[in-house]
């Protein structure tokens, strides 16, 4: 079995208004992680190199069920499943391990077009792990390798730092494919992650809570949200704006003052600079923040939200 390798090491870059330095997490395993632990999630290993590197994914059968079942579950087509897992002719048993992407380097993953009207090229996989957990029914947990890479190795050195905290909840990404996802507006190009709050207990389902001060766990959240900061691939994080105002004693500590207006748009002295800050208050994520990750240097296609103009689609419709 092709083993699955995550490696990462860690930097401020231009998050410079950090004060301390991350440690680097570090295991090597030559086999595949075994698929039950303390938690009930399969370990990813992690190993200090450049850059984070993705191998192949293994996704964990929840129950039996038959080969075709299982592909409409992790969004592929039944040809594409038994190409990378042949064996699987007779169908699942539950918690059985089957590899759903390996990696193709001639084959490059991309973002094509804006995050609200685009498509995926080569997309990868979200690994399982220990520090998160995936829904069971996974057509939508897709991404450009770039997005899997940062988020992950963002993951695995938050729980280094809290292997304590309730894991996280990570709810849609993108299709295999790209393109529209219902109810949402974005999602479409492989850079958009709704990536649940810490929270002081578990969840009984996989649903996201509400972040109260009775529910959030700030430091840990923030933590997380240092994380995907440092690792420098994040364009911005929508938070509401409670939220953000629980995190700001723990960043106070950690953040230069001079940088918190930048960073969080609860501070921002006006309406353009919220609209810069890196995590932005929007309706509808009380319960949990979206993430979207930049355009990679090799993604000519990737592009910015596309606006339209309430205004001029009127003024098109007068014309005609």
């Amino acid at each position: 079995m092709h083993a699955l390798a995550l490696a990462a090491t860690w930097s401020f870059g231009s998050s410079a208004a950090f004060t301390d330095t991350p440690t680097i997490a570090a295991v090597s395993l030559e086999h595949e992680p075994a698929p039950t632990v303390a938690r009930g999630f399969a370990v990813v290993p992690f190993e200090p190199r450049a850059t984070v590197v993705l191998d192949a994914v293994h996704w964990t059968a929840p129950r039996r069920e038959s080969s075709r079942q299982l592909a409409l579950r992790f969004g592929l087509t039944t040809d594409e499943l038994h190409a990378l897992a042949p064996e699987l002719d007779a169908g699942v048993e539950p918690g059985q391990r089957v590899l759903v992407y390996r990696h193709d380097p001639d084959a490059p993953s991309r973002s094509m077009g804006s995050p609200n009207r685009g498509r995926i090229q080569h997309a990868a996989a979200f690994p399982e792990g220990e520090g998160w957990v995936l829904r069971g029914y996974r057509p939508r947990t897709w991404a450009t390798r770039g997005t899997v890479s940062a988020l992950a190795g963002a993951l695995g050195e938050w729980r280094e730092r809290f292997p304590e905290a309730q894991p996280v909840l990570l709810g849609e990404f993108s299709r295999r494919a790209g393109g529209r996802v219902r109810p949402h507006k974005s999602h479409c190009s492989g850079r958009d992650v709704d990536v649940g709050y810490v929270l002081r207990t578990a969840p009984a389902a996989h649903r996201f809570t509400v972040a109260t001060f009775d529910t959030l766990d700030a430091a840990a959240t923030w933590g997380l949200v240092e994380r995907l900061v440092a690792s420098g691939a994040v364009e911005s994080i929508f938070m509401a704006t409670q939220v953000q105002r629980q995190l700001l004693p723990y960043a106070m500590g950690r953040v230069e003052p001079s940088r918190l207006p930048a960073i969080f748009s609860v501070l921002a002295p006006n309406a353009r600079a919220q609209k810069k800050a890196l995590l932005r208050a929007w309706g509808g994520h009380d319960d949990h923040m979206h993430v979207r990750f930049a355009c990679g240097e090799g993604d000519p296609e990737c592009g910015d939200a596309v606006r339209r103009s309430t205004k001029k689609r009127r003024k098109g419709r007068k014309r005609r």
